[in-house]
């Protein structure tokens, strides 16, 4: 029986307008003006604090074009403001004028938590995160599996994706510690999949896996199934108790071939179950990825049915970068 140890399986504003008033008048309507909108010190009454315009839309910038009052205190195209609210001399908004908490300043450039939520721009910042590009080292992302990792380029692949996105500074790899054989349940030659991980886990933040080919193809009985995920189980532990932030656990695309059929078989009934534990895990949070989307249709990204052939592994590294992106793993 073959072993998978090549397994692998982007109008203009208003303004005030004088007359050709004598000056008296102008004292005079200067006067009314003053008592009007708010007399003291000069500071602008209730009708000075921006209406709905001062709304923040989504991006942190005011909604309305130029994000700011137009001169001589009305609003630009968005923002209204309420009855009255041309300044009186001195010109200082009311208190409440600032932008709102979180609102970029007027003018709609970004200012101090003018950011959108989940933080500055970065590669995907995703679920809530503060994502900024180029912190994380290629020694701190590792990659540990079977052949299906270890006889592809994958790693490889996904390393130029993340330099060219500037996740990872020129000339920097991630970590690839995945050996041919191996299962991530006990059994199997080699070192199995948590003692990749277990041997090179100092200063790793973010594990990218796959794991349970090998448990299925050499194993496939349901006990090997239940001993595969407690060992993933105890893994995800040990990954939590050393600070690895984040893992992506990509799970094997569809075998392509009769012969097949019992991993197959197998492969489906593990898939749902690693899927639920991945997905409830807190610390690390593991971000699940079943390759079979990304390889469906396309029976060309293997040669043997199983593992990854030339054209496979840039579309495989590439639904694993786009999983990186958007959750924000090893940004």
């Amino acid at each position: 029986m073959p072993k998978l140890d090549s397994f692998s399986p982007s109008s203009a504003p208003l303004r005030i307008k004088g007359a050709g008033y004598t000056s008296m008048m102008l004292s005079v309507l200067a006067g009314i003006a003053l008592g009007a909108c708010g007399g003291d010190g000069g500071v602008s009454g209730t009708g000075g604090v921006v209406g709905a315009g001062g709304e923040v839309g989504s991006g942190g910038a005011p909604l309305g074009s130029g994000g700011a009052p137009s001169t001589g205190g009305v609003a630009a195209s968005g923002g209204v403001t309420s009855t009255g609210g041309v300044t009186s001399t001195g010109g200082a908004a009311a208190t409440g004028g600032a932008p709102a908490s979180g609102g970029a300043p007027a003018g709609g450039a970004d200012g101090s938590g003018g950011a959108p939520a989940g933080g500055a721009p970065g590669s995907g910042g995703g679920s809530g995160d503060t994502c900024e590009l180029g912190t994380t080292a290629g020694n701190e992302v590792l990659f540990i599996g079977e052949s299906f990792v270890q006889a592809s380029t994958i790693p490889e692949e996904t390393s130029k994706l993340a330099r060219e996105a500037g996740s990872l500074m020129a000339g920097e790899e991630y970590v690839d510690r995945s050996e041919s054989g191996t299962w991530i349940g006990p059994g199997g030659p080699g070192k199995s999949i948590p003692k990749q991980y277990e041997d090179n886990a100092n200063g790793v933040r973010f594990v990218l896996m796959d794991g349970g080919g090998n448990d299925c193809w050499q194993g496939g009985q349901e006990s090997h199934r239940t001993a595969a995920l407690q060992a993933a189980e105890q893994l995800f532990q040990k990954m939590g108790q050393n600070g690895v932030e984040k893992v992506v656990y990509f799970f094997y695309p569809d075998p392509i071939g009769g012969q097949f059929s019992s991993l197959t078989s197998c492969l489906n009934a593990l898939r749902p179950e690693m899927k639920a534990l991945c997905d409830a895990q807190t610390a690390p949070t593991c971000h699940w990825l079943d390759l079979r989307e990304a390889w469906d249709g396309h029976p060309e990204y293997t040669s043997d049915g199983i593992h990854v052939a030339g054209p496979g592994n840039a579309p495989t590294a590439a639904a694993i970068f786009e999983t990186m992106q958007a959750n924000c793993v090893a940004p």
